[in-house]
């Protein structure tokens, strides 16, 4: 993606200045008015830092907001959330808002440009959209030629949740019809990895609008990478949904993925690492440098038998790698140094910050520790108790960020835990909207059921003394309790009726100590 191009009568750039707290609130309110402004004007203006696009507002969500005397912008979609401190502007023109912005714990002040989509360079993501739509709907009527093809588009409609990554749209022949979508092989994986999610909204939606005409089933239309993914993940839904998966850009007549064809579950799970282990050989070098500190980390080993990371609730704060002669590093995000005798009080001034910083009764919840990787800090508490979530649940033991490898993409289970019937239970955590989540869960399930069915969490040291059922896993799916998307019941009822699924709505105060504010069984069609 080039940089978008700007007109050339623009403003002059105005550099970062530190203002003392407390006396810029007018300029944060201009700044912020400034922002919304722009984005009222261009709705689906995309995102980009160092020329490179990262979200696309078409198919996002964005807020601008003052907290605690500091300008944020938040935007989030299906895959992925960013958050950016703004500190100025930096250019504008009527198609471009540029900013000065730093990332969470980031040091270097950064450009972020929020620029009008028909304003980038040739080759935009629009165009190949604009060119997807036009190439697959004359490729159906030459193979289709039976077909009236009826509401076809790839227009964003966020009240709907039909994002603007893909062309949809129905093939009709008198009271029968089909659903179809499709996508272009230069749009991100995140829309790679939503196509079937979309697909099956899409479906449900035309299903519920079309009272005197029969939608059998779903065809996709998707670049060959994204094709795996998805036929594993159509795998495991309902037996009677008619969904067919096609390569595409095709030119030839449409040849439907055969039934097995893409489809592997192989996986291979690494060895249960034990902290235990750590502390036996290195006790005492590392409460020479923690002191009583270290009784308020969670220590968790890496896949890798020579590294072990330090958290402060869920963030890594340090990390140590080798068995040996270790070798110790503290820091955040990337920031980090190697521990020194002589850097010895600095690493203690380091650790009184983060934990008066990374704490629920801290105050200032705009700090970037505070709002660091807040997933991993639900993902802590939860692993000190996980029949918080559902009292079926044993209490422990619990593991989190479990590796299990399929060729050689790698897979992290957010939570595994079992219930005291002895089934396993695949455990999903989001924070935000995300239309994706039933069925990201649903690759850990199948991950998770394949190790399961060959016994091999018993052989490398998970669930020691307990007895696990060859039962398919539970799966359960977590969020605060308004922050499901809409279409997340929608997907989930799709699901084979082996899936079993529990929904667990979170109060939004989950810092202060978990409540399950509702636990909802979902019935599957299958």
């Amino acid at each position: 993606m080039l940089p978008c191009i700007a007109s050339r009568k623009r403003t002059p750039i105005i550099r970062p200045c530190a203002v003392p707290p407390g006396s810029n609130s007018d300029r944060l309110l201009e700044i912020k008015s400034e922002i919304e402004s722009f984005l009222r004007q261009q709705p689906d203006a995309l995102m980009l830092e160092a020329g490179e696009e990262i979200i696309d507002l078409s198919s996002a969500e964005c807020r601008v907001s003052i907290e605690y005397g500091k300008l944020l912008l938040e935007a989030w979609d299906g895959s992925r959330s960013l958050v950016r401190r703004i500190e100025d502007i930096a250019c504008r023109d009527q198609n471009q808002l540029g900013l000065f912005v730093r990332k969470p714990g980031g040091r270097e002040t950064i450009v972020l440009n929020l620029c009008a989509s028909q304003s980038a360079a040739a080759g935009s993501p629009q165009d190949a959209r604009h060119a997807l739509r036009r190439d697959l709907t004359a490729y159906l009527r030459k193979h289709f030629p039976e077909y009236h093809l009826e509401r076809v588009s790839n227009r964003s409609d966020r009240a709907r949740s039909f994002s603007a990554w893909h062309t949809r749209g129905v093939a009709r022949r008198g009271r029968s019809a089909w659903a179809f979508i499709g996508l272009g092989a230069s749009e991100p994986f995140a829309a790679a990895d939503a196509a079937l999610a979309y697909g099956l909204n899409w479906l449900d939606w035309v299903r519920e609008k079309s009272e005197n005409c029969a939608i059998s089933g779903l065809k996709l239309f998707l670049p060959h990478d994204a094709i795996p993914l998805t036929a594993l993940r159509a795998s495991q839904l309902d037996r009677s949904l008619n969904i067919e998966i096609f390569a595409w850009p095709s030119t030839g007549a449409p040849e439907p993925l055969k039934s097995g064809e893409f489809i592997n579950a192989a996986t291979r799970l690494t060895p249960r690492r034990d902290a235990t282990q750590w502390m036996a050989r290195h006790h005492d070098f590392l409460r020479g440098i923690f002191g009583e500190s270290l009784d308020r980390v969670d220590l968790v080993p890496g896949a890798a038998a020579n590294t072990l990371s330090f958290r402060a609730r869920g963030l890594e704060i340090a990390r140590m790698e080798g068995q040996v002669a270790p070798r110790f590093y503290w820091g955040i995000e990337g920031n980090t140094r190697t521990y020194e005798p002589s850097s010895h009080e600095d690493f203690k001034n380091f650790l009184d910050h983060v934990f008066t910083k990374r704490d629920a009764k801290n105050k200032d919840t705009t700090h970037e520790i505070y709002r660091l990787q807040p997933e991993r800090w639900l993902e802590s508490l939860l692993v000190n108790d996980l029949s918080k979530l559902d009292p079926a649940l044993r209490a422990e033991p619990v593991y989190s960020q479990v590796p299990a490898f399929a060729g050689a993409d790698r897979g992290v289970v957010d939570i595994l835990g079992i219930s005291k019937e002895g089934r396993l239970a695949v455990v999903e955590l989001k924070l935000h909207e995300e239309i994706t989540l039933p069925l990201q869960g649903l690759d850990y399930w199948l991950r998770v059921k394949w190790l399961n069915d060959r016994g091999e969490f018993g052989k490398h040291g998970y669930f020691p003394g307990l007895e696990i059922s060859p039962a398919p896993p539970l799966l359960y799916l977590v969020s605060p309790a308004f922050r499901f998307h809409p279409a997340n019941e929608k997907i989930i009822r799709y699901f084979d009726h082996s899936v079993e699924v529990m929904m667990v709505g979170i109060n939004q105060q989950w810092r202060n100590g978990i409540k399950a504010l509702f636990r909802k069984q979902m019935k599957c069609k299958g």
